[in-house]
């Protein structure tokens, strides 16, 4: 016999026990104890015999607590996994599964709020006048970069090839001591341009004329915070990542060896284990950074546990090179810069998740900023409303290649990475 059909089985005993009990109540007058036992004793009969209980309560309980305990899980998850001493207290449709029983353990003939028909209907809802939302994190490179008017989609701008220092810094003059009477030796500087070409960033959404005119909050100004949110998070991923091609190109793919650009990426130590960060790591991308006095670090959150544990031998101790904050307004610093947390760099162990740079000499240039516009017409059909949000802008490290110093075979570069662990 199925679990069901035992229910069903037992109800049915129940209901016929009561019914007998109920005869013999009408057929005399009955003292109100011995009319509760003999009720008592009418639904003790009707249940299983492992759950009978001589020491307890009629019901099979041992006691008050074990009684409403059972109460509270029936109530919380109706008919699934339900104590049986429970069954006699239950009514519904028998026909239906166990879970849409109906508990009346306290009782079935009063209005109350956990049965919609019997007044929970009747219960208003409301909604707070708040919205909740994750705020992005801060962008801490979009400030820094140098801006470029932009009076048209394509500007370019004269540069001095001046990255090889070995015999000139400035692109190629050079000057000498002579003789008198001796003819000077001549040189020339060489030039190159730099071409910032603006493209699209395209944001489209739609929404039904009934959600905007029925919606308690104002949806048009949720989707314009939303947008603006989504852009700042795909120009930071550009700076960083961005290929060249039709969007920004990032520091991350301009990397020196590539060809693409003046990013230097700073080799591991010998032996580092994988996913590590090493002192001599931090040292190494320090050395190699131009103009450092304006650089700032980037860092995933995967690697502050490692940062935090850095330190300067100092004899028999040593110095932090990683200073928390002492404000909340200021970030963490790491060998005097400042070092901000970031999702957008990498996890730990790959190239990427440790980064300095200094975004003086990224170039970001905006040709139309952000605008948005909206038209009842794209889905007129669908009672449908278009939204979208587009800006024109470039950007790209204006450095071709790394600095090659006078006296050195290590490159400088205002872009720093460090090589995948």
């Amino acid at each position: 016999m199925s679990a069901l059909e035992e229910v069903k089985q037992e109800l049915r005993n129940a209901k016929e026990e009561l019914r007998k009990a109920q005869e013999v109540i009408k057929k005399g007058a009955m003292e109100p104890a011995e009319h509760t036992r003999l009720i008592a004793d009418a639904i003790t009969k009707s249940l299983p015999a492992q759950v009978r209980d001589p020491n307890a309560d009629p019901y099979g309980f041992k006691n008050h607590a074990e009684f409403l305990s059972a109460v509270m899980k029936a109530t919380n998850n109706p008919g699934v996994n339900m104590d049986r001493r429970l069954l006699p207290l239950w009514s519904g449709n028998v026909g239906k599964a166990e879970s849409e029983f109906i508990l009346k353990a306290v009782g079935s003939d009063e209005a109350r709020t956990n049965s919609d028909p019997y007044g929970g209907f009747l219960l208003p809802t409301t909604y707070s006048p708040d919205f909740l939302k994750i705020d992005p994190e801060n962008d801490p490179i979009g400030s820094r970069t140098r801006k470029v008017p932009m009076g048209s989609a394509i500007v370019k701008i004269n540069a001095r090839t001046d990255k090889n220092h070995t015999t000139s810094v400035s692109g190629g003059l050079t000057v000498t001591r002579r003789p008198d009477t001796v003819a000077a030796t001549a040189s020339q500087m060489q030039f190159e341009q730099v071409v910032l070409e603006a493209h699209d960033l395209f944001g489209l959404s739609y929404a039904s004329e009934n959600l905007l005119r029925d919606s308690p909050v104002t949806f048009t100004a949720l989707l314009s915070a939303g947008f603006n949110d989504q852009f700042t998070y795909h120009l930071i991923k550009e700076r960083l990542y961005g290929t060249g091609v039709g969007e920004y190109l990032g520091i991350l793919t301009a990397l020196d060896s590539g060809s693409l650009g003046p990013t230097v990426v700073v080799s591991k130590e010998s032996g580092q284990p994988a996913d590590t960060i090493r002192y001599e790591n931090v040292l190494n991308m320090r050395a190699r950074c131009w103009g450092y006095s304006k650089a700032v670090w980037l860092a995933n959150h995967d690697t502050m546990p490692q940062l935090m544990l850095l330190n300067q031998a100092v004899g028999t101790g040593g110095q932090p090179m990683w200073q928390p904050s002492a404000r909340e307004d200021h970030p963490d610093m790491l060998l005097g810069r400042p070092l901000f947390f970031t999702e957008y760099a990498k996890t730990l162990g790959d190239s990427g998740d440790l980064i300095l740079s200094n975004w003086e000499e990224y170039l970001e240039g905006t040709y139309q900023p952000m605008q948005s516009e909206e038209s009842i017409h794209v889905r007129f059909v669908n009672h449908e409303r278009a939204f979208k949000f587009y800006m024109r802008n470039a950007g790209m490290p204006w450095w071709k290649v790394a600095l090659t110093p006078t006296y050195s075979a290590n490159k400088l570069s205002p872009f720093v990475v460090l090589e995948a662990r």
